[in-house]
């Protein structure tokens, strides 16, 4: 417990600044199928402007959900160091779900939780929340996901579960008690919180939730697209205004005791080709909401899409699902929503890209 709460503690500090292996998978028999295709985008111009406050550690659950909770919260803001056999660059998941995946707009764990299971046009099928930490793992960290009911897993999900009591009664404010949180089994943990036999739900339907909540703040809302298409040109001045002071005129993230404190954009040690962040529109979205850093929506529509074009523009770890055509993985899997495949600067961009992690599963 002590170690756990010295962890705790530095995680405070860095909070501020598949091929899967699918071992056993726990059955879907009991999910309405039908109600789970909530993983659209939210349409242009429908963000909220209230959303559900995070618990408050007051209200973190005595025991053994507790210690899960603080576990997952740890591998949240510290994956490089606490997760270094699934990580494999420079990041750790706060760096895209901001403020320890509380923040609005910021893809809040605790709208995804109550996202999931769903169907995800990336694997076409349907996803437990567990899948779509995987495929964190794989993409965004470059990684080795755990298996199916790992521990690190069962952790993370604890983590989102606790979150999404802030969803209660779609409002605002975790108006809850930590002794009145169902404990629900690891299984039931790795599912996700949108199904209507979870454990969860008769309280959360009790409380005025709803089986189809609206999730105000929930992942990136889309911006409109602008009047010119992204420049790389552009988006390159933008770069050196705004974003050089965290990420470095190379792209390449600032270190502290050999441990990144702002995280490399592109480079080794960056999110690969196959990761979300790497779609020009997903990453306009991320910084038109979010950057710089404690100035959200001070970039206009323009600046945000040409600079994501710049991002995308720049080199990084190849898709995991490359097998040896780089025509072939743009058709199947980039369509037009990236550079990748593309020629820039006289190369074409994922013909020399950096390596997978070392580990990562085939």
């Amino acid at each position: 417990m002590r170690i756990l709460i010295t962890n705790l503690i530095i995680s405070f500090i860095v909070a501020s600044a598949s091929s899967v292996i699918a071992a056993e998978k726990p059955p879907l028999k009991n999910t309405k199928v039908a109600k789970l295709a909530i993983q659209d985008e939210l349409p242009v111009g429908k963000s909220a402007t209230e959303f559900p406050a995070a618990p408050s550690w007051q209200q973190l659950p005595s025991g053994e959900l507790g210690e899960k909770v603080l576990r997952g919260y740890s591998y949240f803001v510290n994956s490089q160091q606490l997760a270094p056999k699934y990580v494999g660059n420079g990041l750790n998941c706060v760096n895209c779900h901001m403020d320890a995946g509380k923040k609005e707009n910021a893809a809040p764990l605790w709208a995804a939780y109550m996202s999931y299971p769903a169907y995800r046009k990336k694997n076409d099928k349907i996803n437990a929340f567990q899948e779509r930490l995987q495929g964190c793992f794989l993409y965004s960290m470059n990684g080795t996901p755990p298996i199916m009911g790992d521990d690190t897993l069962v952790d993370l999900s604890a983590y989102a579960y606790w979150l999404a009591q802030a969803t209660l009664g779609n409002g605002v404010g975790a108006k809850f008690t930590a002794a009145d949180i169902p404990v629900p089994t690891d299984a039931e943990l790795l599912q996700g919180g949108k199904r209507d036999d979870f454990p969860f739900m008769p309280a959360y339907l009790a409380a005025g939730g709803s089986t189809t909540p609206v999730l105000p703040g929930r992942g990136y809302p889309k911006i409109d697209e602008p009047t010119l298409p992204g420049d790389i040109t552009r988006g390159k001045v933008v770069y050196q205004q705004q974003c050089v002071a965290c990420h470095g005129s190379n792209g390449q993230g600032q270190q502290v005791n050999q441990r990144y404190v702002f995280p490399p954009l592109w480079g080794p040690d960056s999110y690969n080709w196959g990761a979300g962040m790497q779609r020009v529109n997903t990453a306009a979205y991320f910084i038109k909401h979010n950057m710089p850093l404690g100035m959200p929506n001070s970039l206009s529509d323009q600046e945000a899409w040409d600079v994501a074009s710049y991002l995308d523009s720049r080199d990084r770890p190849q898709d995991p699902r490359y097998q040896g055509d780089i025509k072939q993985t743009r058709r199947q899997f980039h369509g037009n929503t990236s550079y990748y495949g593309t020629e820039v600067d006289g190369k074409i961009l994922g013909n020399a890209s950096y390596p997978n992690h070392p580990n990562k599963g085939q």
